[in-house]
């Protein structure tokens, strides 16, 4: 189980924020008394991950005291209705905290560094199950699912604990092999129910299963621990997961997959995630569209059907990638950090926020978002 990590004083990366603009932080005077960050949101929220590294130029993790040991990408809250009194939208808007890539990561992975690389790329949240992310180590090219620790969910310096199960690796043509394992892209995570859903693009694989898809993650699996396979030559006791993980839910078919996210659908029979092609002769490249697949029966693989919710004018690379349904409404949040409302009965997307301009320059790369209810504390 997760250890529970420590709050810590952290002002990284800047807020990008202009000193007259009103924020959800309550911030801290140095001048003043002993430093106790909090925020003022509270209810249902959107929480975000920003995929970029955490040092100035975004080249590598900023380290914590013990030698191979990092802090990680920076979590955000987001409240999309709040009404700030200058106007602005800074109000709408906290840091949670910063992973804390550890030991508990492998000690493998702290003597070999690879953790300063390491990315959250999507996340999930579940009132009972708790919060879930899909994880990339990009220096070992190993997908990975987390389970992520957040100490105190009204503070804005939280060190947030991170427990990893690799996907375990195998041969691509076995029937055995994970079918996570060979997906180039892993794009999506989000509950359906009590379902936690993988999504994938639709690049392909070198596995036996290459279409973009659905991917259902076995839990029980990873309540088991972690296990030493033959074939890791690291033989790390607390890196790879100790049985096949991933079993497809649901096909989009060749060439279209999942953008950005995974939501449960709007009637609650299954799930629904936001789309795009890598084929023109498929579907337009600037066309991302609502897709859904009702919960298939066990062992078998369900069909998706679009939703006719979708947007025409996608700039590449800026496609939504967070989904999140809070109050009812779904929100889409994408790459750069335009907020939209997703209406699915009128079947109108409409661009409602930015949120760019309140990092750094260049300074995100959201990638993966989830309601979350956060009590209020005051």
């Amino acid at each position: 189980m997760l250890a529970a990590p420590a709050c810590v004083a952290l002002e990284l990366p800047g807020s990008g924020q202009d000193e007259d603009s009103e924020s959800g932080d309550d911030g801290c005077d140095p001048e003043g008394d002993p430093c106790d960050p909090t925020h003022a949101l509270s209810g249902e929220l959107i929480l975000f991950v920003n995929a970029r590294l955490s040092d100035d130029a975004f080249q590598t993790h900023l380290p914590l005291d013990e030698e191979g040991t990092y802090i990680g990408n920076a979590m955000y809250l987001y409240d999309p209705v709040r009404e700030c009194e200058d106007g602005g939208n800074a109000c709408r808007l906290t840091k949670l905290g910063h992973l804390r890539l550890d030991a508990q990561l492998g000690e493998v992975s702290v003597a070999d560094k690879s953790l300063r690389k390491f990315v959250v790329r999507d996340l999930a949240w579940h009132p009972q199950q708790g919060l879930w992310a899909a994880s990339f180590d990009s220096l070992n090219d190993e997908w990975s699912i987390s389970g992520l620790e957040v100490p105190d969910w009204g503070r804005t310096d939280n060190l947030i604990g991170v427990e990893r199960w690799v996907i375990p690796p195998g041969p691509a043509e076995s029937p055995s092999t994970d079918p996570c394992y060979w997906f180039e892209a892993v794009s999506g995570l989000g509950f359906a129910g009590d379902e936690l859903l993988l999504g994938v693009r639709g690049a392909g694989s070198k596995g036996l299963v290459t279409d973009g898809s659905l991917l259902r993650v076995n839990l029980s699996v990873l309540e088991q621990g972690h296990c030493v396979h033959p074939s890791d030559i690291s033989q790390d006791p607390h890196y790879y997961a100790c049985d096949v993980v991933c079993e497809q839910w649901c096909s989009f078919g060749q060439k279209l997959g999942v953008a950005g996210d995974v939501i449960e659908d709007l009637e609650g029979v299954g799930a629904s995630a936001w789309l795009r092609s890598e084929d023109e002769t498929v579907m337009a490249l600037g066309h991302n569209e609502l897709s859904s697949c009702v919960a298939p029966a066990p062992g078998e693989v369900a069909t998706a059907e679009p939703d006719n919710v979708f947007i025409d004018d996608v700039v590449r690379g800026d496609e939504i990638e967070g989904l999140a349904r809070v109050g009812g409404q779904l929100y889409g949040l994408s790459v750069f950090g335009k907020v939209y409302a997703i209406d699915e009965v009128t079947r109108v997307v409409t661009q409602i926020d930015d949120l760019e301009g309140l990092f750094p320059d260049d300074g995100l790369r959201l990638r993966g978002a989830t309601e979350i209810v956060v009590p209020a504390t005051r």
